[in-house]
């Protein structure tokens, strides 16, 4: 799918299951649009270990 900071491929399973997990939480956490990309940014650290650059967290929000 795309490549962190660090040069490693991130596989588009995990950008699969980031995205989900992303809907699913904004959805049950209610979150405004202005939070989004912070949340997004937070999962996909907490899922894969590694820094979103920005059209990553883009692609995640569906911008």
């Amino acid at each position: 799918m795309d490549q962190s900071d660090t040069g490693e491929h991130v596989s588009a399973f995990e950008f699969d299951i980031v995205r989900e997990a992303f809907r699913k939480s904004v959805r049950e956490l209610n979150l405004t649009e202005e939070h989004w990309a912070a949340h997004a940014k937070s999962l996909f650290q907490d899922f894969t270990g590694r820094e979103p650059d920005e059209t990553m967290i883009n692609h995640i929000i569906g911008r």
